[in-house]
């Protein structure tokens, strides 16, 4: 099994995909004088957690406090009800699932900023949240209403509540009362709570029966009930809660993933548009299957998130934005509203855990003893035996370099994963030595069949090529030629006035 280190020190490409998302979420929207008063669909805690969580993110890439996050703490408490949590309190026995999604976001914000800073009165209020609001839920969740003949309102970009059933008042986010599953996980990861564990448990043996494609779940609550589920099974060695979690992501993957690895919004309604909450969570579930699994299969699907989805998302303000589905009812990608398409209310603050995520995993370790570095890039590493730079123009060109210094004996391997499989180079210094190593590769061209409909798609290593010249024949011999097939648009770096028209070709 791998695991990460410390944050490295990211540099190039990913560290400006960081500021750029952090000057945005200095933005008026995200401030303490608004933050609260933003919400205007009834997701409480929902806006607040993901901005929190989207500041502590960044303080742990940019190894500094964001110019806002400490005034948006203190500012909570004079927020709360009297149950010591956000929105109304429902009657006894009735639950909002919007509020109980919402607050999934607030408690991992608030632990987040817990664990860096040891804040202990941010402690005392993730307890009260938990004992208030979550652990009533005890027993009900088998009533939860899955039937979509129940669900009489579509959803639009922004769920909102739509009827009330049983003990449920239910979303057009269907399924989003398993959002918590990602909170509740990391609460019993740090506090092992037996009575959270046990609500855990009922919660997964109702999520694992769900008939996703049938229900129309959305497909970010369930990827970020995934990501929980794998927490519980590192927390507890369950083999179960693995195989579950296993079971379900590779049920989206066949049936929620778009043809450029984004994701439709919910399972069965491809005609939709993609959502990069959805897309962070997708990236961070693959890359701890790979790392739970050592399956490179989970590695080169992480890749294509991140490369294919991920990346496009981000627009030129640092946010992150919706786009085109690309599969059974469309082969063009571009933004879903022509323009920028930024989701501000929830999927810009997402993208910076997904950010701070690649940041931390740049670098990942194995227990025996193998250094990984899954996505290239460029970084300085260090620990207490050995210091490490790397340079590369990966996923671009297969060239890296890589400088270790010693300030203890070391044996290691390094692995660079080259897009299909791994670069070994065996490094073995005494303390103070150093040593300098490099290698490239030529990424593959490769031709695949589309798995959402039927044609072709085309690849330079991970990256997915597209055109947008309509007349253009797909041959590999004209990749990078003007008029010839390209990897997707740096969305970053698309001017505003530009960007209603990017349109390009990916199923051929």
């Amino acid at each position: 099994m791998l695991k990460k280190f410390r944050i490295p020190d990211v540099r190039g490409e990913l560290m400006e995909r960081v500021v750029l998302n952090a000057a945005r979420l200095c933005s008026s929207i995200y401030r303490p004088d608004a933050i609260y008063t933003q919400d205007k669909n009834g997701w409480p805690g929902d806006w607040e957690g993901r901005t929190i969580l989207a500041l502590v993110s960044h303080m742990k890439c940019l190894k500094k406090e964001p110019a806002y996050l400490n005034d948006i703490i203190t500012g909570i408490h004079g927020h709360l009800n009297e149950a010591g949590y956000l929105g109304g309190v429902c009657d006894e026995g009735v639950f909002d699932e919007q509020q109980l999604s919402g607050h999934n976001w607030l408690i991992r914000g608030l632990m987040e900023y817990y664990l860096l800073t040891g804040d202990e009165t941010v402690s005392a209020m993730v307890r009260r949240i938990v004992k208030n609001l979550y652990l009533p839920l005890a027993g009900y969740y088998s009533t939860y209403p899955l039937d979509p003949e129940v669900r009489k309102t579509l959803g639009s970009y922004s769920g909102t509540v739509s009827e009330v059933v049983g003990h449920w008042i239910l979303s057009t986010d269907i399924g989003c009362a398993f959002m918590c599953l990602d909170g509740l996980s990391q609460y019993y990861e740090i506090y092992r709570d037996q009575n959270v564990l046990e609500l855990l448990k009922e919660m997964i043996s109702v999520f694992a029966g769900i008939d996703f494609v049938g229900s129309h779940m959305q497909t970010h609550a369930t990827l970020s009930a995934v990501r929980g589920i794998l927490r519980v099974y590192l927390s507890t060695g369950d083999e179960y809660f693995k195989q579950t979690a296993v079971s379900v992501f590779d049920l989206y993957v066949r049936h929620g993933m778009t043809e450029n690895y984004a994701n439709f919004n919910w399972f069965g309604r491809y005609n939709t548009w993609t959502e990069p909450c959805a897309i962070t969570d997708s990236l961070m579930a693959a890359t701890e299957l790979f790392k739970i699994t050592g399956d490179t299969s989970y590695l080169v699907l992480a890749c294509r998130i991140y490369y294919n989805a991920f990346c496009y998302a981000q627009r030129y303000n640092g946010g992150f934005g919706t786009d085109k589905t690309v599969g059974p009812d469309e082969k063009y990608l571009k933004p879903s509203g022509g323009g920028i398409s930024e989701a501000f209310w929830c999927c810009t603050m997402r993208g910076a855990e997904g950010l701070s995520y690649l940041c931390e995993n740049s670098l990942i370790t194995g227990e025996s003893g193998e250094t990984v570095i899954p996505f290239g890039g460029s970084f300085r590493y260090s620990n207490e035996s050995y210091s490490l730079d790397f340079e590369s123009k990966i996923p671009y060109e297969g060239k890296y370099s890589a400088s270790v210094c010693a300030s203890k004996d070391v044996d290691f391997t390094l692995k660079v994963f080259n897009g299909r499989d791994f670069d070994v180079k065996h490094i073995k210094l005494s303390s103070g030595e150093k040593l300098n190593v490099c290698g490239s590769f030529e990424p593959e061209l490769v031709v695949e069949e589309a798995f959402t409909t039927s044609g072709k798609k085309y690849f330079y290593g991970n990256l997915l090529l597209g055109t947008s010249n309509p007349n253009v024949s797909p041959l590999f011999d004209r990749i990078y030629c003007e008029e010839g097939l390209q990897p997707l648009s740096n969305m970053k770096d698309v001017a505003p006035e530009n960007i209603a028209f990017e349109n390009r070709q990916l199923l051929f």
